[in-house]
């Protein structure tokens, strides 16, 4: 009997045995989902909130180098280091490109095209948006996983023809039958129409941006000119929208959450330089911020810039050390330093704007509670109708703000520069497109408050048509005196550089490719920072981990150039 139990038990037991082994391969742990289940609105949702993470970052790099930020120098060799660079790089290749490079044949498969080309749209401006930031960096063996993990770079040249190739295949995707629409795309509730629109834009931002380097641009940036499916209407932007949660998740605008905190007092630097270029540069160096019928102030400086304080009584040694030194002081300048207020600011700008100088990399006094903060455009921050109150938790509107990664104004700017640059006048003339850039900047600042629900600018305070005429008539008459199409390209990329406020990306690209703005402010502690950075230092990540990477770039180096930037070694300061 016993026997007759043991060998029952043992002939259930090899049963089993060999059940779970046949049916093991037709298990799927729901822990470790396989490709083959994976969810590709699940996968888009992570690679646009990962392509916003990286643009984020590069933007801010760009913003400080650009001086719409603050960079702290003092020498440009010493400015970052490799590290500096670590998260950005991270965020693009370990998982912005490995997500839609996965999700890209799944889309495929279920005929989610609509999501398939979102992937290689991202994947175009992510990839070219390298190369502008870092010069040579891996494409060709990117993102092959544990296939290669030492993946060498391909030229600059290789990988802006690879992007271009990207984008059309991204708009064949959007022009395909789709299976299903993406449940949440978070840049246009999935549009095919408004992501070819946006692809075509692309097209032309980096056969723009490859002009200087590549002799067969002009014929393909007339041929999207003349198409003109291009981002040229507020409806069509492309930006990144933030809410104004505190916690789980953080949603805010992350200047905003920079800038507006409980304890009171801003938390970083903006650029004085910036700052002086919005409110002072047109008018002598005086500030102007004027806000009645025969104003021809930037009706935009309210909205970009909040300031904690409109006057400078609480300035001493201790508050800000430079104040002495300043046009607001005895104006003792350092002996090579540009004259103030006829080209650039010292230390302070005016009715109490605070920011700080280029290349300042003294100590930060105790000022939090004077520094000049982001507004409610882009950031969703605070209003400025000379109120003068510290900064606070939730003030304004809450952090509510927006990336502008592409506006139609951005459109008309690099429009305006083709026609200046290339001849190509398919749109209109250079003068033309200028006042249709600066129009539709100024439109898409001032509307931004009710489009966020934000009800805290006065009435009385909303810059009047007369008002933007007087300000879009100033540009125009300084377009008009200028003796040279130099001096007019000049007028055109400032104005471009003032109406990418949030958006470094484009400014630093602008300011290497055209030198314009031409009176940047020069970095204030030493009369020589060294060579400008043309390009970014490799990652620490990237060279310190990869047999293939190439040797890092030599601190202070004038070669270091990406190879569209074919302009002299002093090009910029």
């Amino acid at each position: 009997m016993t026997y007759k139990k043991l060998f029952i038990g043992l002939g259930i037991f090899l049963t089993l045995v060999s059940c779970n082994k046949q049916l093991d391969y037709n298990l799927n742990n729901p822990n470790y989902p396989g490709l083959s289940t994976a969810d590709v609105d699940l996968y888009l949702n992570q690679v646009e909130l990962s392509f916003n993470n990286f643009w984020t970052t590069a933007s801010d790099y760009g913003a400080q180098l650009s001086r719409q930020q603050n960079w702290i120098g003092p020498l440009y060799k010493n400015g970052y280091q490799p590290a500096s660079f670590d998260g950005m790089w991270t965020t693009a290749y370990s998982s912005m490109l490995v997500n839609a490079s996965a999700m890209l044949p799944l889309a495929i498969k279920q005929q989610k095209f609509i999501h398939s080309g979102i992937a290689r749209t991202l994947m175009a401006f992510t990839y070219g948006t390298l190369v502008d930031d870092f010069g040579d960096v891996p494409y060709s063996q990117a993102v092959l996983g544990a296939a290669n993990t030492n993946p060498k770079v391909d030229g600059g040249a290789t990988i802006y023809a690879a992007v271009q190739s990207m984008l059309d295949s991204a708009i064949l995707d959007f022009q395909k039958t789709a299976t299903a629409k993406p449940t949440s795309d978070l840049y246009y509730n999935g549009s095919a129409a408004k992501w070819i629109t946006l692809a075509k834009t692309l097209k032309l931002k980096f056969y723009m941006q490859a002009r200087l380097a590549d002799n067969t641009a002009g014929p393909k940036i007339q041929a999207l000119l003349t198409e003109n499916n291009l981002i040229n209407s507020p409806s069509q932007d492309f930006v990144f929208r933030y809410g104004t949660n505190l916690t789980a998740p953080d949603s805010r605008h992350e200047h905003y959450g920079f800038d507006y905190v409980n304890s009171g007092g801003v938390g970083e630097y903006l650029s004085n330089y910036f700052i002086w270029d919005v409110t002072a540069a047109k008018y002598n160096g005086t500030v102007n911020i004027a806000n009645n019928a025969s104003s021809n102030a930037d009706p935009r400086a309210r909205y970009y810039f909040y300031r904690q304080v409109t006057n400078y009584s609480w300035a001493n040694q201790q508050t800000a050390p430079c104040f002495g030194n300043s046009v607001y002081g005895n104006s003792n300048f350092p002996a090579w330093y540009p004259s103030v207020p006829d080209q650039t600011p010292y230390c302070v700008v005016g009715k109490g704007y605070l920011g700080r100088d280029h290349g300042d990399n003294s100590g930060a006094p105790p000022d939090g509670g004077y520094r000049t903060a982001w507004g409610v455009y882009p950031a969703g921050g605070q209003f400025d109708y000379d109120q003068a109150a510290s900064v606070t938790l939730g003030m304004g509107a809450g952090g509510a703000g927006i990336n502008p990664i592409w506006l139609s104004s951005y459109t008309a700017f690099l429009e305006a520069e083709a026609a200046l640059a290339l001849g190509i006048t398919t749109q209109g003339s250079a003068r033309a497109l200028l006042q249709s850039g600066v129009t539709a900047s100024i439109n898409k600042v001032i509307n931004f408050p009710a489009s966020i629900g934000y009800t805290g600018v006065p009435s009385s305070q909303v810059p009047t048509t007369t008002q933007i005429n007087n300000y879009i008539n100033l540009v125009l008459n300084s377009y008009d005196a200028a003796p040279n199409t130099d001096a007019q390209m000049n007028v055109v990329m400032n104005e471009y550089y003032i109406a990418l406020w949030g958006n470094g990306i484009e400014a630093y690209n602008n300011l290497r490719r055209t030198g314009k703005p031409s009176n940047v402010q020069l970095a204030v502690t030493t009369p020589s920072p060294g060579f400008f950075m043309r390009s970014f230092f490799y990652p620490s990540v990237f060279v310190n981990r990869n047999s293939n990477a190439p040797a890092q770039k030599t601190p202070g180096d004038a070669a270091n150039k990406v190879f569209w930037d074919t302009n002299p070694d002093n090009f910029i300061k």
